[in-house]
């Protein structure tokens, strides 16, 4: 569609020049933009037919600041789109080169096909237009009614006439006059991006274009690392718990596989937990899978349940535990937040690990700690085209679980930010000990010896979680650990072993006269029978749980299993104990529901290391191939005339289907057609599809 000679100015210099680029320079362009490098391009061709790949195109300019979209736009201004201009600004230019956006060599510099039409439409940090609701205040109501209207649609409209006039009756034409709407081309007009967001009710303030000075290498901060080790050490423990909640009482999912609100309320109630940490916990859980959804050996129908693997996390130091948390939270796709139910389909987004690498971004390369405002500053600044294109809600839920596992803490990265194994050494050495007060609480200095914990989380409540926690000893924690095998003295002897202040006469008995009452009743496989030498004490058993009878004083049966049946006589306020044949008391704790841990996902191919590329490109530049000549695409070449102002021939076949050629200054490419300026300055448009060629007017 154009000359044999254009389309070597426009994509061979691009390969040449890449072709001839020092080896330092080469490999920081090919770290910088390791996602073509998969697998290793062969040649200098491939090289550069990948980088020009709209898709990478535009994960490049995702990466790059506010202070390197402003200078690639003013090389667009002034003509870098369609021919080599000078190099102004030439230590941001070299940050651009290391990104492949823009080539040449100085005092030279011209922007890669294509970079310019993966910006959003509209784009703009050096003439950015701002309003405020002082602005819409000054709008008549016909006016407020068609920025309404766009701004529920898609920011798009239609009218008869796109010719702005203070003057008109015409609500747009006034808008368009005022600069409340910008003209796409003689029948169409959009929202400004800023004021869409507005409308929106996100009032963000301009995108700065010079860095704030807060950018560097986090110092070392043993404040943060602690307050980050204590919130991700919470996290773990509440998933420990949602993982034996689970185990003990599956969920039932509904019929697309996805929690129901009731359900919801029902784990946030029983774990003491906001719904939002709730469903936080369960999408984490699931991509972690330590969670999985099935259907569990001994249920019917689908549930929500622990996976095998869950019971080696569980069995896990806190440190490596805490580490497993982290490498999946980076990767989950689980926006739990999302007004959907949890686990639904539709909270997935598949864009939200390179979301979050993104914020995580800010602190991890800031030198100072960030309050929101700062935060906010250095995201627009670090990441414009995210920040500005991202919905405010979910960056803040971002951030909120950062600080939540522990990655972020008092406004600055901690060291598991950067490095996940970093878990194991901040997490406090475990201790053994702990302090047992007159009011029954427990006083815990640090995280517990896995067997110390399991024991005393039997026979106490956790009241106050944290590194130094609290736990609470209550009647109702003694029969708990009762019913889970422990005897009285059991429970003394563990208690004296681990409280170097002993354990207070009144601890002792509470002990005892929960052991008195506990056991009356006695249960045993058959399917299951229930016996008490307190007759009075066996009738009001039967009396509770529908399915026992009665067959004498003190003995009655059940077609419960054994469990069930302790179970239901526990939630009735009796206190039995399971014993065998020779009615010795039997350890019944009831095995948690699990299903099989699902295969981790296959991975996309690693790219090659840039070393691997590197060597490909230096064989293939030893051996040179004949050289592919590729056509831009005329849309392209179109896009850019129309942002540069400049003339283009278009070769087209008339309704009559004869070829013809014309001269014509662009204005729009949308929806199939290019509208343009014509001969006189007469609006013109040309459908796509009867376009044979584009080429510039002035390259003939």
């Amino acid at each position: 569609m154009t000359s044999p000679s254009h389309r070597a100015r426009v994509t061979e210099s691009y390969r040449e020049w890449l072709s001839q680029l020092p080896d330092k320079d080469l490999r920081a362009l090919l770290s910088n933009r390791s996602d073509v490098l998969s697998p290793a391009p062969k040649d200098f061709d491939a090289l550069a037919s990948r980088l020009t790949l709209p898709m990478h195109v535009a994960d490049a300019l995702a990466a790059s600041n506010a202070e390197q979209l402003a200078t690639l736009e003013d090389i667009a201004q002034r003509g870098g789109e369609i021919a080599m201009v000078e190099d102004t600004n030439p230590a941001i230019t070299k940050q651009l080169k290391e990104r492949g956006l823009v080539f040449g060599d100085a005092p030279q510099v011209r922007i890669v096909t294509a970079v310019m039409g993966s910006l959003p439409t509209g784009w703009s940090l050096r003439n950015q237009v701002e309003f405020d609701e002082k602005d819409l205040a000054t709008l008549a109501p016909e006016e407020r009614r068609v920025l309404n209207a766009l701004s529920t649609s898609d920011g798009m409209g239609y009218t008869t006439d796109t010719e702005p006039d203070i003057n008109s009756e015409d609500p747009a034409k006034r808008l368009l006059a005022r600069g409340f709407l910008e003209r796409i081309n003689a029948h169409s007009v959009r929202l400004p991006h800023s004021l869409a967001r507005l409308l929106a009710g996100d009032t963000t303030p301009p995108i700065p274009t010079t860095p704030s000075g807060r950018a560097g290498t986090p110092e070392p901060d043993t404040k943060a690392d602690d307050a980050g080790a204590a919130a991700g050490l919470e996290a773990v423990r509440s998933m420990e718990r949602l993982i034996e909640l689970l185990g003990s009482h599956p969920v039932a999912l509904l019929k697309d596989s996805s929690v129901g609100v009731r359900p919801l309320n029902q784990l946030a109630k029983d774990l003491a937990l906001e719904k939002e940490e709730v469903a936080r916990l369960i999408c984490l859980g699931h991509h972690a899978r330590l969670l999985h959804r099935g259907e569990p050996d001994g249920l019917e129908g689908h549930f929500l349940a622990p996976t095998t693997g869950s019971q080696d996390w569980l069995e896990a130091d806190l440190g490596e535990k805490w580490r497993i948390l982290l490498d999946a939270w980076r990767t989950s796709p689980w926006a739990s937040w999302a007004e959907t139910r949890v686990l639904a389909d539709d909270s997935i987004v598949r864009r939200l690990p390179r979301f979050r690498a993104f914020v995580l971004g800010v602190y991890a390369h800031s030198a100072v700690a960030l309050d929101d405002e700062e935060f906010w500053e250095d995201l627009r600044f670090r990441f414009p085209l995210f920040a500005s294109h991202t919905r405010t809600l979910t960056i803040e839920q971002l951030r909120a679980e950062a600080e939540w596992i522990g990655a972020v803490a008092l406004g600055k990265a901690t060291r598991v930010l950067g490095d996940s194994a970093a878990a194991t050494s901040l997490v406090p050495k475990t201790v053994s000990e702990f302090i047992i007060q007159q009011d029954l609480t427990v006083l815990v200095p640090g995280p517990l010896e896995p067997d110390t914990h399991r024991t005393l989380a039997s026979l106490a409540d956790l009241e106050s979680p944290g590194l130094a926690s609290v736990y609470r000893i209550s009647e109702a924690t003694i029969r708990r650990g009762m019913d889970q095998g422990l005897t009285a003295q059991e429970m003394i002897d563990f208690l004296e072993a681990h409280s170097p202040t002993g354990v207070p006469q009144a601890l002792g008995f509470a002990i005892g006269d929960v052991a008195k009452r506990h056991g009356t009743l006695r249960s045993g496989p058959a399917l299951s029978y229930l016996r008490s030498e307190d007759p009075a004490l066996l009738e009001l058993a039967v009396a509770s749980v529908p399915g026992l009878r009665l067959l004498a004083p003190t003995v009655a049966v059940s077609q419960l299993r054994v469990g069930e049946l302790l179970e239901k006589l526990r939630a009735k306020g009796l206190s039995p104990t399971a014993e065998d044949e020779s009615g010795a008391s039997l350890t019944v704790a009831p095995e948690p529901y699990l299903l099989p841990t699902p295969r981790p996902k296959a991975h996309k191919r690693e790219p090659a290391s840039v070393d691997q590329a590197l060597q490909a490109l230096q064989k293939s530049a030893q051996n040179p191939s004949a050289q592919k000549e590729e056509e831009p695409d005329p849309l392209t070449l179109a896009r850019a005339a129309a942002r540069f102002h400049a003339d283009i021939v278009i070769s087209y076949a008339d309704k009559s289907g004869e070829l013809r050629t014309v001269t014509v200054k662009p204005l729009s490419v949308e929806g199939g057609y290019i509208d343009a300026l014509g001969a006189a300055g007469k609006p013109v448009r040309f459908p796509v599809h009867r376009i044979s060629s584009v080429r510039f007017a002035d390259r003939d």
